[in-house]
């Protein structure tokens, strides 16, 4: 008997024996079984969080780029390559979904959610699960999968009364996938790229390497601010599997290629604008001067960062505290597990910590870091490394799937996710259509749709206007009626370049909102122009949300 063991008490020793035949009772169970009781677990927490916040129908409030997004994949499906002012990654996954839901993203949204809660929301844990059994061990991989649940779910116990609803309704539903926006799909490649990485340092095959790559080109493809994320799965390989470096380089290259080519083709360059901000926004070019930038980057709004922090969280010290402790932790007992966790936190706060769009208060700032949650997360579950006497054991190398089925899955996986969309981005033709397909409102690229045309008639210098009720599923819709003066207004189409796509906008004035189906104007006397815009958003206000659909223009003369 130790001497330790003497000077316990008896119900100490005995809580502590209990305690280690439960730690090897749940060892000895398949971690399949254990990931499917966590799956469970977060399928219901989301249930009860779809459940209980404001919504409308299956739409949540979604703070990104969704209809840029939507609308791509609607035109990609009819043979039109649009304005590629966004990535191509989350387009291509919609595509099936556009092609039976049709032009409106509020008929699309249930699918996209079912997508992102039924398929990511597993993959994303079970991955972290995978990092976690890589860095110390099965028993912190389910660790690191527990607090991947629980952290967005604790928030709400940490913030300030004047916060929550902000949280549960602003934040907590894109962390989870109950929004079409492309951020979610985007951190989950992340999430299986980081797990790659470190599967390679054990496996040492080209294979895992690769589907590395790929899953970061394709989160790339998503959102390209995400080549930020190539810092981490450069260093880990380059310190500790060089040789991986040439298989996760070439599986990268096709996504990013098709990037290059999705660019180029919609917009006839390869940035999303012309000003220098833009550009290295969208990469690792001149990243240096873009942290130093006072137009998009500052380390003072960092600060303010922070400060906002303990303003709306009681617990923001220790939000603050956990990471570098994690880090720590992770530095004392797994030097790789610190280089891929600690570079991807560190490379997500300063960077998107430092742009001065992101706010807190607004919760702008959440969505823009959510690619480096993850990384968060597993710092949260790194502090246990801390205790005295634990250690960090890694699960053994996987076993080997023979070598000719993990090459044909490698090879299904690139066709699918690099071949097929360089191949569409390549082939599908620019969209030239002088907006009688796609026009931009209020920024956001939304189909035409000639169910809601109106039918315009002028009794008595007024003009009456009639339209077809639009019910997208559950969803609740209004109508925002869009007028100009002239025959055919309001319409304006930019210049070619190099062949691009039309980029046409809109420019009209907004003298209503409504949920009825019919509105009476008097403007005036002259030609007038009008547009009906099928418009939704989570709480169904008709003072918020954006136009999904518009009209084609009808125009009548007011003598």
């Amino acid at each position: 008997m130790s001497a330790h063991a003497a000077v316990l008490p008896a119900r100490v020793q005995r809580a502590a024996d209990l305690i280690v035949r439960g730690r090897d009772a749940l060892v000895a169970v398949r971690p399949l079984y254990v990931l499917s009781v966590l799956i469970g677990a977060q399928w219901l927490a989301v249930l009860a969080l779809a459940l209980t916040v404001r919504h409308n129908g299956w739409l949540y409030y979604a703070g990104g780029d969704q209809l840029w997004h939507y609308t791509g994949a609607r035109l990609l499906v009819h043979g039109h390559l649009p304005p590629t002012y966004v990535g191509y990654g989350w387009s291509f996954l919609l595509m099936p979904i556009a092609a039976i839901a049709g032009p409106n993203l509020a008929s699309a949204a249930p699918a996209i959610v079912l997508f992102d809660v039924l398929v990511l929301l597993p993959v994303a844990l079970a991955c972290v699960y995978g990092i976690g059994a890589r860095i110390a061990g099965r028993l912190f991989g389910y660790w690191a999968a527990v607090l991947w649940i629980a952290v967005p779910y604790l928030g709400s116990a940490f913030v300030l009364p004047g916060y929550h609803q902000k949280w549960n309704e602003l934040t907590l539903p894109q962390f989870v996938g109950l929004t079409p926006g492309a951020d979610f799909p985007s951190t989950v490649a992340l999430i299986v790229s980081a797990y790659f990485c470190l599967r390679v340092l054990d496996s040492r095959r080209w294979h895992d390497a690769a589907l590395a790559g790929l899953a970061a080109g394709y989160s790339i493809g998503i959102k390209p601010s995400n080549a930020i994320f190539l810092f981490v799965p450069a260093l880990t390989l380059l310190v500790y599997r060089w040789r991986a470096l040439l298989p996760f380089a070439a599986a990268l290259a096709v996504p990013l290629l098709t990037l290059a080519v999705w660019k180029y083709r919609g917009l006839g360059q390869l940035a999303a604008a012309p000003a220098p901000g833009l550009r290295t926004a969208a990469g690792l070019d001149s990243l240096l001067h873009r942290i130093h930038n006072p137009q998009t980057n500052s380390w003072g709004h960092l600060n303010n960062v922070l400060l906002a922090l303990r303003e709306h969280f009681w617990i923001s010290r220790v939000i603050e505290w956990l990471p570098v402790a994690g880090a720590l932790g992770l530095l004392l007992r797994s030097r790789r597990g610190f280089v891929l966790v600690g570079v991807w936190f560190a490379t997500y706060l300063l960077i998107k910590g430092t742009y001065i769009p992101a706010s807190v208060d607004d919760t702008s700032f959440f969505r823009i870091v959510m690619p480096g949650f993850p990384a968060f997360v597993l710092l949260c579950a790194a502090v246990v490394l801390l205790v005295p006497g634990l250690r960090a054991r890694p699960e053994p190398p996987p076993q080997p799937t023979p070598g000719r089925r993990l090459t044909v899955a490698v090879a299904t996986a690139f066709a699918l996710f690099a071949v097929v969309p360089l191949a569409i981005a390549a082939a599908v033709p620019p969209l030239h259509d002088s907006g009688t397909t796609a026009v931009r409102v209020n920024q956001s690229e939304v189909p035409l749709t000639a169910g809601a045309t109106p039918t315009a008639s002028v009794q008595n210098a007024a003009v009456h206007l009639t339209w077809r009720k639009d019910k997208p599923g559950a969803s609740s819709v209004f109508y925002t009626v869009l007028r100009a003066k002239g025959s055919n207004a309001g319409l304006g189409c930019a210049g070619r370049l190099n062949g691009a796509s039309d980029d046409c906008r809109i420019y009209m004035d907004t003298p209503t909102t409504t949920h009825a189906t019919s509105y009476v104007d008097r403007p005036g006397k002259g030609t007038w122009t009008y547009r009906v815009g099928v418009s939704a958003n989570w709480l169904d206000d008709v003072k918020l949300g954006d136009v999904y659909v518009v009209s084609p223009p009808v125009t009548v003369t007011v003598r």
